[in-house]
């Protein structure tokens, strides 16, 4: 029997997860995986073209200024793809990287099944990207059920496979916890730029003889980074990329600071307050202000259509208003019982009740 061959494309953190997943569900015995990923999926991979660590840009200044180097690399994968003439092309989040790869290759014609999973936030801005998706991708898998609406054009498919915090379980309750999680992102550009504020945070920690560590989760690539930023710093410091690891040192935590995006909802479902923060370049902010449909930057805050979790954001975002965000959470514990209580609440609505990586496995199987 000749074995199939499926080239997927991740870009960035998030996407890694869910491709480690999906992939480590797959029966691989009959089939050939090429592509990008990162470092957890290489192991299923048989041949690797890029590695995540090779797409660092964020906000619309950073991508327009890297966009030669992204051109160039959407030219190799397109040939590459072309010439292995693969059964199916998975992509996985990223939706302007590959949306723009998957147009190059249907203008050559390139004919076999395309696939999308995690769609665009089309819900948030640009609503017309949903149209041409469906029009360039065979099928595409939903995280969230409202997306449906959006997506419903001709000879398109439509999967909901759930969000992955299906697999995350809530934290213990103690009376004591060891650490403050600093979670400040999973690109260089994010963490140069949101580690100042947390400088901050340390500081007030030993300051104020806060009786608590600070735990950072990170990626293989950016441990040195995170060392180096933190080498100076006086609170004791635990920095980790043992995957395996993460969910004891979570099950200690008694508040987080964290990074706007998948993040946030990975820390909220593990019932854990916490502070979101981000910061776009201050060009890119203006612009977005002027498309972007929603006033929240955190899913559950969108959803839900209030403020259940507090942002500290874009040019909101200094040391003072941090600094009276982070207080607030740790003196006050109602503050905290009311965020995990709506937290609980709408979280749900956002779940599918199976395993969003037992759905993505079969329906791929299915499609091959």
């Amino acid at each position: 029997m000749k074995k199939k061959k499926i080239f997927i494309c991740c870009t960035e953190q998030s996407g890694e997860n869910i491709c480690f997943n999906i992939l480590s569900k797959l029966n691989l015995n009959n089939i050939d995986v090429d592509g990008v990923c990162g470092k957890r999926s290489e192991k299923f991979i048989k041949k690797k073209f890029y590695d995540i660590s090779d797409f660092k840009s964020i906000g619309l200044i950073e991508i327009i200024l890297s966009l030669p180097k992204y051109i160039k690399m959407i030219r190799h994968l397109k040939r590459q793809i072309f010439k292995n003439n693969y059964d199916l092309l998975i992509c996985i989040d990223s939706p302007d990287f590959n949306y723009l790869l998957v147009k190059s290759l249907r203008k050559i014609n390139y004919s076999k099944k395309i696939l999308q999973i995690v769609a665009p936030s089309v819900w948030a801005w640009r609503e017309n990207r949903a149209r041409k998706f469906a029009k360039l991708y065979d099928e595409i898998f939903l995280l969230f059920e409202f997306e449906k609406k959006y997506f419903q054009y001709k000879n398109f498919i439509t999967t909901f496979i759930g969000h992955p915090v299906f697999h995350i379980k809530k934290r213990n309750i103690k009376k004591k916890y060891k650490y403050i999680a600093f979670l400040p992102g999973s690109r260089v550009n994010e963490i140069n730029k949101l580690f100042r504020y947390l400088n901050k945070i340390e500081n007030y920690i030993y300051k104020n003889n806060i009786n608590l560590k600070i735990f950072i989760p990170t990626l293989p690539h950016l441990y040195d980074l995170i060392s180096k930023k933190t080498i100076n710093w006086k609170t004791e410091t635990i920095i980790s990329n043992d995957f395996a690891k993460f969910d004891t040192f979570y099950d200690d935590v008694f508040i987080s600071i964290t990074c706007s995006g998948t993040a946030s909802l990975e820390i909220a479902k593990r019932n854990i307050p916490q502070i979101v923060i981000y910061k776009l370049n201050f060009i890119t902010e203006l612009i977005l202000k002027l498309f972007v449909k929603v006033k929240y930057a955190c899913l559950l805050n969108i959803i839900s259509n209030k403020m259940i979790i507090p942002e500290v954001v874009n040019s909101n975002l200094n040391n003072k208003k941090l600094i009276n965000a982070f207080e607030k959470l740790l003196k006050n514990e109602h503050l905290r019982e009311e965020q995990i209580k709506n937290i609980n609440y709408f979280i749900p609505l956002i779940e599918s009740n199976k395993s969003p990586y037992d759905i993505s496995a079969k329906r791929i199987l299915n499609i091959i």
